[in-house]
C-alpha cells in the first residue's frame, strides 16, 4: 500500500470576536461575476487542481461573458490563466455548469461544462440551443475541446452535470440535467420568453420538459448515451443530479433533482441494480419525491449514524432529507433540525423570502459534526435582497449563524466548499450573478466571493485524498470511514452536488479534540476495501489504491456471509 504523508502547520489567524468567514476576494485577485442570459440559470464553478501542484484551482463558468479558470498561486492569490489555456470562448455560448473528472486516465482532470445556447459572434445569428463542452486537460496548462469526439454533441439546454462511476470499470461515466426541449431565445431580459418572468403554469403549457442524459464512459475512449437504463425515470426540468451510494451497497445511485416538481416531474432517487447496469425509480417507495422547485442538492451525514442525509434548495425552505438505512423511507426533518426558515431578515432589516440554490455540508469549526451552508439568490430580473446562510449543526439541531461573515446580499447560484490555502480548515466559494437592472437600493453590484476561513479554535482535522488505480483517478464515489472511539463518520468522494458545481474531492474531517483516528477505511465503488490504523491528525494523507486480482468464487462466497 502506498501510503503518503503531507503535513501542514496550522495556524489560526482570527482573533477572538471576529467572524468565522472573511470575503478575501479583492486580496485574492478574485473579479468575476456571472453574466446571465436567462435569470434562473448559471453560474457554476469547480474546485480541482488542474496542474498537480498540491493546490485547488477554480474553474467558473459565465454565462454570456467568458468562463474563468483561476489558478491557485499557493500564496493565497489566483491568477486569470483563461487565455492561452484553449479555454478561451471563440463565439457566444451561454455556459451554466461544470463538473470535473479524470475522463481518460491520463492522471489529468478534465472538465465538463454545460451551456444553453450559442451566438456567432461575426454573424449575430440568433441563439440557437448548442451542445455542452468537453475539455480535455492537456497536463502541459493548456486543454482541448473534444466534445463530439467523445459523443457529447447533443444540441441541449443543460443545467449541470455529475461525473460517477456507476459500473465500477474504474472510468468515470457523466449525467447531463436538461431543462428544456425546445426554448425560444430572446435576446431582450423581458421578452415574453424569459424564463425568469414564467410561472410553473404557463411554462407547463408552453415548454416541453428536457430529456436527461446517462452516459457510459467506454474506455476513456468515448461515452456511449444508455438514457435507457434509467427505468422509469420520466421528465422533468431538471436541474441536475448527484451521484451517490445512498444505500451503502458500494455502488453509485442517482438523486435527480428538478424545478417545477409540483406540476411536472418530481425529484427522482433512482437505485442503481449493479451489477445489472440499470437504475430503478424507487422515489416513492422511499418517500423522497418532493414536488418543489428544487436547485440544489447536498450531501452529507449530518448525524454521524454513517448513513447520507439530503438537503434539497428550493424557494422557500428545501426539505432536509434523513436517511434512516435498512431500506426504510427517507424522513423530512426540516422543521425539527431548525432549517426550515422560509423568511429571513434582509437589508435595512426587511423580511425576504428565501430562494435557495447551492447547498453544501462542511464541518467549518472542524468539531465533528456537519455544518450547512446554502447559497441563495433572487431570479433575474425581479432582484430582491435574499442573503446567504450558514446553520451551524448543534449536536443534530441547526442554529442561524446572523455572524458568520457569509450573508451577502448577492444573487448567488452555485457554490463550493475546499482548503484552497492548505491550513486544515474549509473555505468557501459563491458565483454571483450579475443584475439585469439597478439593484442600488440594497448595496450594488455583488460579485463572485471567496470565503476564507479564519476560525478560531483547536480543534483538529484530517484530509484524505485518493489515487485511483483500477477506480477512477480521484475516485469518485468512493466511502471513507473514520472511527475516534465511540465516534463514527463517513464522508463521500463529490462527483458534482451544491447547485451546477463540484466541490473539491479531496475529503475533509473535523475531529474536535481527538487526537488519534482508531480507523480510517476506504471503500472503492465496487467495494473493494483498504484499511489504516492509529492515524495521526492535522495531515493530508493521500491513499493509493492497492490492485486487486478479481475475487475466486470462494472468495466471493466468504464476503457474502461476512466470514472473512
Amino acid at each position: 500500500m502506498k501510503i503518503f504523508y503531507s503535513f501542514f502547520l496550522f495556524f489560526s489567524i482570527a482573533t477572538f470576536g471576529q467572524t468565522p468567514f472573511t470575503d478575501i476576494s479583492k486580496e485574492a485577485g478574485i473579479d468575476n461575476i456571472y453574466d446571465v442570459y436567462q435569470g434562473l440559470f448559471g453560474g457554476g464553478v469547480v474546485a480541482f487542481d488542474y496542474n498537480n501542484d498540491g493546490y485547488e484551482d477554480l474553474y467558473i463558468t459565465g454565462g454570456k461573458s467568458q468562463d474563468v479558470l483561476y489558478k491557485n498561486n499557493g500564496n493565497g492569490t489566483f491568477t486569470d490563466v483563461t487565455k492561452g489555456s484553449g479555454l478561451f470562448k471563440d463565439r457566444i455560448i451561454v455556459t451554466t455548469g461544470v463538473s470535473s473528472a479524470d475522463v481518460n486516465k491520463d492522471g489529468y482532470i478534465d472538465l465538463l461544462v454545460t451551456t444553453i445556447a450559442s451566438q456567432n459572434i461575426q454573424t449575430k445569428k440568433k441563439k440557437t440551443l448548442s451542445p455542452n463542452l468537453l475539455y480535455l486537460n492537456n497536463g502541459d496548462g493548456t486543454f482541448i475541446e473534444r466534445s463530439s469526439k467523445y459523443g457529447i454533441k447533443k444540441d441541449n439546454f443543460s443545467t449541470s452535470s455529475s461525473f460517477g462511476d456507476i459500473n465500477a470499470d474504474g472510468y468515470p461515466d457523466l449525467f447531463v440535467g436538461n431543462y428544456f426541449k425546445n426554448f425560444y431565445f430572446e435576446d431582450s431580459p423581458f421578452g415574453t420568453h424569459n424564463i425568469a418572468l414564467l410561472n410553473h403554469y404557463s411554462i407547463n403549457e408552453e415548454y416541453e420538459t428536457g430529456d436527461d442524459e446517462l452516459y457510459i464512459n467506454i474506455d476513456g475512449k468515448y461515452f456511449k448515451e444508455v438514457s435507457d437504463l434509467l427505468i422509469d425515470a420520466g421528465k422533468g426540468y431538471g436541474f441536475g443530479g448527484v451521484f451517490t451510494d445512498f444505500d451503502n451497497d458500494n455502488d453509485l445511485d442517482l438523486f435527480i433533482i428538478n424545478d417545477f416538481g409540483e406540476t411536472s416531474e418530481s425529484n427522482r432517487l433512482m437505485v442503481n441494480q449493479y451489477p445489472e447496469l440499470r437504475f430503478e425509480n424507487k422515489s416513492r417507495e422511499l418517500k423522497i419525491n418532493f414536488g418543489l422547485k428544487s436547485m440544489g442538492v447536498g450531501v452529507g451525514d449530518y448525524n454521524n449514524d454513517t448513513f447520507l442525509d439530503y438537503h434539497v434548495t428550493n424557494i422557500f425552505s428545501g426539505p432536509f432529507i434523513v436517511n434512516r438505512g435498512d431500506g426504510l423511507p427517507f424522513v423530512n426533518l426540516m422543521n425539527s433540525v431548525g432549517t426550515g426558515v422560509n423568511k429571513i431578515k434582509s437589508f435595512k432589516d426587511f423580511e425576504t423570502v428565501i430562494i435557495g440554490w447551492g447547498s453544501l455540508f462542511l464541518d467549518y469549526d472542524n468539531d465533528t459534526d456537519l455544518d450547512l451552508f446554502n447559497s441563495n439568490g433572487p431570479i433575474n430580473p425581479m432582484v430582491n435582497a435574499i442573503p446567504n446562510i450558514l446553520f451551524e449543526n448543534k449536536g443534530r439541531v441547526f442554529e442561524l449563524n446572523e455572524k458568520s461573515g457569509l450573508m451577502d446580499y448577492g444573487i448567488a447560484r452555485g457554490s463550493v466548499h475546499f482548503d484552497f490555502d492548505n491550513d486544515g480548515d474549509q473555505d468557501i466559494f459563491v458565483v454571483n450573478q450579475k443584475p439585469t437592472k439597478d439593484v442600488t437600493y440594497y448595496g450594488g453590484v455583488v460579485g463572485s466571493k471567496l470565503y476564507r476561513n479564519d476560525s478560531s479554535n483547536d480543534n483538529n482535522w484530517v484530509k484524505i485524498k485518493l489515487k485511483g488505480n483500477q477506480s477512477t483517478t480521484r475516485g469518485l464515489g468512493s466511502r471513507i470511514r473514520i472511527v475516534c472511539g465511540e465516534l463514527n463518520m463517513i464522508r463521500e468522494v463529490d462527483g458534482g452536488s451544491s447547485h451546477a458545481s463540484q466541490n473539491t474531492s479531496i475529503v475533509h474531517f473535523g475531529l474536535g479534540n481527538n487526537k488519534k483516528i482508531d480507523s480510517l477505511l476506504v471503500t472503492w465503488p465496487g467495494g473493494k476495501k483498504q484499511h489504516l490504523v492509529d492515524v495521526m491528525p492535522n495531515q493530508l494523507i493521500q491513499i493509493e489504491e492497492l490492485f486487486q486480482a478479481e475475487p475466486s468464487f470462494f472468495d466471493s462466497i466468504m464476503n457474502y456471509f461476512n466470514w472473512n
